[in-house]
């Protein structure tokens, strides 16, 4: 079920609901049963929740689990990893016996892996998209086998289990071994990334960028400490534990031994109970911090060394900007760029800048001559950094989450941008939007088709773009009015593209990935390419360095950067911006002779590493094993696991002891808890699109199906709607009062008095309010928004009619106190007139119906949803019987 059948089933089952009021006393519960058979038989499978067409796919050591629109991805995974296995076992010298589940998705539109170490029920959760090339992993030979490499080690290494009879107690009770509850979070990332690094040849341990940050790091003297190094909230901090810390593990190696990293794990699974610094100290000879003081100074000095081989070209600092900033796309007049600004949470927000002269320098120094022209014997200030700019256009997305590949139309007057947005179950998927800043309106080109990094072409009708879907990657042209698509080139799973970039003639270049990595053309190592006019730029990563070459006609570097280059974005009058790596993140250089310097860089001792790569050993060539056929996952494999807990004060004690029972997806969860005041039981079923769940205590059982739909935040004001419907069966000594307080609360409402100003010309939101309450009138809610004169007359009804439904909502809703009747509440906290108007303002066509009586507001009413997560749209049809 799509989309507009589900604010169907809630318009429906809104509309109805006082017809429904009206014949429910004295009816049984099961009349609120064909809208839950409604919505089971109406909604669609989800795509990649517990309800999706799951397989899975046994290897000796392994169960995979995925979606079946993965099977190409999945069968590629399960060919090659007990070859993987066999590889880290080798390294780590631990093998150990569990299966482990693994579970394939893509979630979040990013590539990440995930590893749960737990002794009884291992698990890997493994993401399908590839890296970019520009980020820190974004130098790879295969994506999966790298992937795997990582999360491998995490287990292998993880799983090991302690020698020492008290160490293995606990662990019989938490589930992890020694090095996992003791071990610093840089051990931990970091031994993982010598290994990937190690066991494929590639990786982060082999990157260019690796060795850019660490040699910027280490020239700015801003290495980060030993306390830093398992997080930071400065640019990088989290990824200090993969990047420093695996140079630190790869420079301890070489100082004490190949087999150094073995003795540590020996030493902290021994008899002998040990902390981490005490089996440190025993395999190094000295504290972890202390040796990591002798490892920066080293670093800072090979850094050097690098850096001051030959003279730089680094371009002039334009802005200085933090972060992940990134993304630049100069306009075709040249007048404008724009640049995607990140702050410390991963926001972002598309900023337009002026390229000519900063009016702030011309003020400042008129500033400066005044201070001297009265004090002629003061000094002026020494500059080193420009002046900060004011944008022009800013664009931050109401749902927050990141923007990427700004590029202008060739009218110049819209951007095409990507960003992510939710489908129904709340999983990310990367879209095209248009922006027009001078009218500041925005529009959605695609709808959850996993379409980003797109160019506009000169028919200005279309672009061409990368799509990313279901583990392929493929280039396709989308009409940018209608967002249609149409295959550039063939899916494929053995090739990854990214950066697609038309020319004014017509040609069209883009970075392509293959088992040598990186390439544009036939030059290796380069990405991101960008045209002006018949020329080619490209950021080029080779030997630890990342520079911005001209690659058309062989390679001529335009730079020379102690740190990297990349983003490169050419302006029409010849010059060259570009986003230049520093400590605190990257800022935007501006080149303005662009003529090509030295074709290659210099080669450098090995000793220098980690300042450039290490040379590392042949990589392990990994073998794809014959793989099963899939089989329905269905119920899926259940666990046992149980839970124990309880309070202890000076006027209650009670005591806690439950049983779980599920599978790894979430299909079926049961619980199981008694305590000393009684007892429980609940059981969920997610096969469906609509949850099933029954819970049962000692005065009662519940019955109860849910059903959510998230949407984007595409209105003026985010909302949250939620449809509840349910009868209770009721004791009978309850019904005189219930039916009390029932007619009470459906009483006549004050009379609204006739308006006294005078007749105004009627502007769209004038109608669209008068249709709001037009229909409000038809659907039978009385309590629609009430004149200012009117409140202080109904205030003492009103107040009476809430505390007899919270009355009401007490006796009725004694399991979880979901709210009776139909409710359509907002989330966005405004004036009384607002709360009432805002679902026909800003829902649009995501709910018709008029809101609920006041009081039911507390159906979800004030509570903000959180950003990035969109809007969820709730149908719930519940059953609730009371004994």
């Amino acid at each position: 079920m799509g989309m507009n059948a589900t604010r169907a089933i809630a318009r429906f089952m809104v509309a109805h609901s006082k017809s429904r009021r009206q014949r429910a006393e004295g009816r049984s519960w099961y009349y609120v049963l064909p809208s839950a058979f409604c919505l089971l038989l109406s909604a669609s499978v989800y795509a990649q929740g517990p309800a999706a067409d799951w397989r899975t796919i046994t290897t000796p050591h392994f169960r995979i689990h995925y979606p079946a629109e993965y099977e190409g991805w999945a069968r590629r995974a399960a060919a090659r990893i007990e070859s993987v296995r066999e590889a880290v076992v080798r390294e780590v010298g631990f093998s150990p016996k569990q299966t482990t589940d693994v579970v394939i998705g893509n979630p979040i539109a990013e590539s990440n892996g995930v590893t749960l170490p737990f002794l009884d029920h291992p698990r890997i959760v493994l993401f399908t998209d590839a890296p970019k090339p520009e980020s820190q992993i974004g130098e790879f030979g295969e994506w999966i086998d790298l992937l795997m490499t990582h999360e491998m080690t995490h287990l292998v290494h993880l799983l090991r289990p302690s020698r020492n009879p008290f160490q293995r107690f606990v662990s019989n009770l938490v589930s992890l071994n020694p090095i996992t509850l003791s071990a610093p979070r840089w051990v931990l990332e970091g031994y993982a990334t010598v290994e990937e690094g190690r066991i494929t040849g590639w990786g982060r341990p082999n990157s260019s960028l690796r060795a850019a940050i660490l040699r910027q790091w280490a020239l700015s003297g801003r290495l980060p400490t030993y306390a830093q190094l398992n997080s930071d909230r400065s640019f990088a901090g989290m990824a200090m534990a993969y990047i420093t810390g695996s140079a630190f593990l790869e420079w301890l190696e070489q100082r004490s031994g190949e087999d150094s990293l073995r003795k540590l794990w020996a030493r902290m699974t021994a008899r002998q109970r040990r902390n981490f610094n005490q089996a440190f100290e025993g395999v190094f000879g000295d504290s972890p911090d202390r040796l990591y003081g002798k490892f920066t100074a080293e670093l800072t000095e090979r850094a050097s060394t690098v850096v001051h081989a030959e003279k730089l070209r680094e371009g002039d600092l334009w802005l200085e900007t933090s972060r992940g900033t990134g993304d630049p796309a100069v306009s075709p007049d040249g007048r404008q760029l724009a640049l995607v600004q990140r702050d410390a949470r991963g926001e972002a927000k598309l900023v337009i800048y002026s390229t000519g002269p900063n009016p702030e320098e011309e003020k400042l120094r008129e500033r400066i001559e005044k201070m001297l022209k009265r004090d002629p014997q003061d000094v002026a200030p020494v500059r080193t950094r420009p002046l900060p700019r004011k944008p022009l256009h800013t664009l931050t997305p109401r749902d927050g989450g990141d923007i990427e590949s700004p590029r202008w139309t060739h009218d110049g007057k819209s951007i095409l941008y990507t960003h992510k947005q939710p489908d129904r179950e709340g999983f990310l998927h990367h879209d095209l939007f248009l922006w027009t800043p001078q009218s500041h309106m925005k529009r959605r080109v695609t709808h959850l088709a996993d379409v980003e990094d797109a160019d506009p072409l000169p028919d200005g009708r279309t672009a061409i773009a990368v799509r990313n879907h279901d583990g392929l990657s493929q280039l396709i042209i989308v009409d940018i009015f209608t967002g249609a698509i149409k295959p550039y080139n063939a899916a494929s799973l053995d090739r990854i593209y990214s950066h697609p970039r038309g020319s004014a003639d017509g040609h069209i270049a883009y970075a392509e990935h293959d088992a040598s990595g990186w390439h544009v053309g036939k030059i290796k190592g380069a990405f991101s390419p960008e045209w002006s006019g018949d020329k080619l730029y490209a950021s080029v990563a080779s030997g630890g360095f990342i520079d911005i070459a001209r690659i058309d006609d062989g390679i001529g570097y335009m730079t020379r950067m102690s740190g990297a280059a990349i983003d490169p974005a050419p302006s029409p009058d010849g010059s060259l911006y570009f986003m230049a790596l520093e400590r605190d993140g990257f800022v935007v250089r501006h080149l303005t002779i662009v003529e090509p310097v030295l074709s290659r860089r210099p080669a450098f001792e090995t000793r220098l590493a980690p300042a450039i790569p290490p040379v590392t050993a042949a990589a392990v060539t990994f073998h794809d094993a014959p793989v099963a056929s899939p089989k329905p996952y269905r119920f899926g494999r259940q666990e046992l696991s149980t839970m124990f807990g309880g309070s202890w004060t000076a006027y209650d004690r009670n005591q806690e002891f439950g049983v779980r029972i599920g599978d790894v997806v979430g299909r079926v969860d049961a619980f199981a808890i008694a305590s000393s005041d009684g007892g429980a039981l609940a059981a969920t079923w997610r096969g469906w699109p609509v949850a099933v769940t029954a819970h049962g205590v000692r005065h009662g059982l519940e019955l109860r199906g849910d059903y959510e739909v998230h949407g984007p935040l595409t209105a003026r004001r985010p909302i949250v709607a939620r449809v509840c419907r349910h009868r209770i069966q009721r004791p009978a000594k309850n019904e005189r009062r219930v039916a009390s307080h029932r007619r009470r609360f459906e009483g006549s409402r004050p009379r609204q008095r006739a308006c006294r100003r005078a007749p105004r010309r009627s502007s769209d939101r004038r109608r669209r309010r008068s249709s709001a309450k037009s229909d409000s009138r038809r659907c039978g809610v009385v309590d629609y928004a009430r004149r200012s004169s009117d409140r202080a007359r109904s205030r003492s009804r009103s107040a009476a009619r809430i505390r007899t439904h919270r009355t009401l909502s007490r006796i009725a809703s004694r399991a979880d106190g979901i709210g009776t009747d139909g409710v359509l509440a907002t989330t966005r906290r405004g004036s009384y007139r607002a709360r009432y108007r805002s679902h026909v303002a800003d829902a649009g066509d995501a709910a018709h119906a008029p809101p609920g009586p006041r009081s039911h507001r507390r159906c979800g009413a004030g509570q903000r949803p959180a950003r990035n997560k969109g809007m969820a749209l709730a149908a719930l049809a519940a059953v609730t019987m009371i004994t």
